[in-house]
């Protein structure tokens, strides 16, 4: 067969990806270079990669490329942007988090960059073994990252503890993919398809399909394989709870969504009723468990896994409004959820980070601007009007109520109301409570400002004005 000339227009956004990773590496060698300039190169080169995104979604592409193994559609360019997105909140985030001059800055952003490449791996795979490599492309840098500040026992054990049970969990995903080759003689997304309409479903599909399942739900924190998210996030930086909350989530419900509902929907009756329960499962134990935190990022990974369950229902829904609705809520999710983890960054003192919820005892009148961010993004977290939150919530429930899946908004509704207590107790503590002791906070950081500006910039635009996200969304789906 002859060799495919790959489009290199179509490939733009990876290939300035692999570009920046290079220009970070080779940059970090120079010590003359301030370690703070690599944060800005990894925020430019991920800006250049969004306006390609941008641009090719606007153009509405739609094709494949490498023997039909990566497929580049609106459906992927649109999860490019959320990557992207994520990764230059977190960027912007990190680099006060580091500091000017620490050595470990060269690392951290190129593994932040080949996590980000290993999410658009995952969202353009049109074959099950591409998504298996952007998957492990990105969860072993996330490995890495969690474990960064070697120095810290506490993040030294969520390394470890994330790195012992993702390969659980891969290894799940893999055999899934074994399983589901033998009985439909493919890999390839649209093959598997094809095959399913010609031919009966086989026990081993079905057995392939929830080993599926198992590998995407740790990936993604969905109970009953949420157990890595607490520990994580509490003891990783704060800077990399963030971004694992956000985009590498993202990646995994794209991988997820798009295998599911384009390579499955002919046992979507078999899948289906798993993943209602799951939903419903996740929502319920995620937002309730939270209610009992006093740690505030331990809260927010609660939550986390109570949000992962909201997007469930889109994919439980299974129709282009379900997906289209997932495809919002993830992205509204990430920028205030990065947000949410930005202002905690923000409400750092002297001594180290204010992790307790306590410690936010009269902070909203103390510090006004911080707490006006971190009310901003827990209200739209909570799903409160006019945030983005709001809308999210809206349609994602619309697209059960036109699936007939009652019971699940129902479920999804309560939690929504219970949800709003853990939160609103936050924004309570910060007003209504005065300090124990007072606390002497450092001077807001630029960058750190300039992120938290942004992202609370997006959540009211959107929860304003939907039709600058829904549009672009319904492009990517109909």
């Amino acid at each position: 067969m002859p060799f495919e000339i790959p489009d290199i227009n179509l490939l733009m956004p990876g290939l300035v990806i692999v570009l920046t990773l290079f220009i970070v590496l080779i940059f970090d060698m120079i010590d003359a270079i301030s370690k703070k300039t690599l944060g800005w190169m990894t925020i430019v080169g991920a800006g250049i990669a969004l306006w390609a995104s941008i641009d090719l979604l606007q153009a509405g592409t739609d094709q494949t490329q490498f023997k039909d193994m990566f497929r580049i559609d609106s459906y992927s360019l649109f999860f490019n942007i959320i990557f992207l997105v994520s990764t230059i909140l977190v960027a912007l985030i990190s680099i006060s988090y580091l500091g000017r001059d620490d050595k470990k800055q060269g690392p951290y952003y190129l593994l932040i960059l080949l996590a980000t490449l290993g999410m658009m791996l995952m969202a353009a795979g049109n074959e099950l073994i591409i998504v298996f490599l952007g998957l492990e492309l990105m969860s072993l840098s996330l490995y890495v990252l969690a474990g960064y500040f070697r120095e810290s026992p506490a993040s030294s054990e969520a390394g470890m503890k994330y790195l012992l049970l993702g390969a659980f969990a891969s290894a799940f995903f893999l055999y899934g993919i074994a399983l589901i080759y033998g009985a439909a003689g493919t890999t390839s997304i649209p093959g598997i398809a094809e095959k399913l309409t010609t031919e009966s479903q086989s026990p081993l599909l079905l057995a392939g399909t929830f080993l599926l399942i198992v590998g995407f739900g740790f990936k993604v924190a969905i109970v009953p394989f949420h157990q890595w998210a607490p520990d994580v996030y509490e003891g990783a930086p704060t800077t990399i709870a963030a971004f694992i909350s956000a985009g590498p989530k993202a990646a995994g419900f794209a991988a997820f969504i798009r295998i599911f509902i384009e390579a499955l929907p002919d046992i979507q009756t078999e899948w289906g009723g798993v993943v209602v329960l799951l939903a419903m499962l996740t929502m319920t134990v995620g937002n309730v468990i939270a209610i009992a935190q006093t740690n505030i990022k331990r809260m927010l990974a609660y939550s986390s896994i109570a949000h992962a369950g909201y997007v469930l229902i889109g994919l439980a829904a299974a129709n282009p409004e379900g997906k289209l609705s997932a495809m919002l809520y993830l992205l509204v999710y990430c920028v205030m959820n990065i947000g949410a983890f930005g202002a905690v960054i923000l409400a750092r003192t002297a001594d180290g980070e204010n992790l307790m919820i306590s410690d936010y005892a009269g902070l909203g009148f103390r510090k006004p601007l911080l707490g006006g961010f971190l009310t901003l993004m827990l209200l739209s977290l909570a799903g409160f009007p006019p945030t983005a939150g709001f809308v999210g919530k809206f349609y994602l429930f619309k697209s059960a109520i036109g699936a007939e899946l009652y019971l699940l908004v129902i479920v999804g509704a309560i939690n929504t109301a219970i949800s709003a207590f853990y939160y609103l107790r936050v924004v309570v503590t910060m007003y209504m409570r005065e300090p124990e002791e007072e606390l002497e906070f450092n001077p807001y950081p630029s960058t750190l400002v300039i992120g938290l500006v942004l992202a609370a910039v997006g959540i009211l635009l959107i929860g304003i004005l939907p039709s600058l996200l829904l549009n672009p969304a319904q492009n990517a789906v109909l």
